[in-house]
């Protein structure tokens, strides 16, 4: 098992916010043709996942020791 380095981590989570921005791009294209409510709830849990992996990122890159730990925040 190896150790994964704050700089992993990073590239990780910018990996994962790629992943989810793309996604939500697409998201956005369907909707000029209309969200069903699942789509809606989906865009809805991707905008919540970017805040909580920028925070994550911002605090990961200020090479804090606590950066692995989720800030509680209310998706709503």
């Amino acid at each position: 098992m190896t150790a994964t380095t704050s700089g992993d981590r990073v590239h990780e989570l910018v990996d994962r916010i790629n992943a989810l921005a793309a996604e939500r791009a697409g998201l956005y294209r369907r909707a000029s043709e209309g969200l069903n409510s699942e789509g809606r709830a989906r865009l809805k849990a991707i905008d919540a996942e970017l805040g909580l992996l920028w925070e994550e990122r911002r605090r990961a890159g200020a090479g804090r020791d606590d950066a692995d730990v989720v800030p509680v925040r209310n998706a709503a």
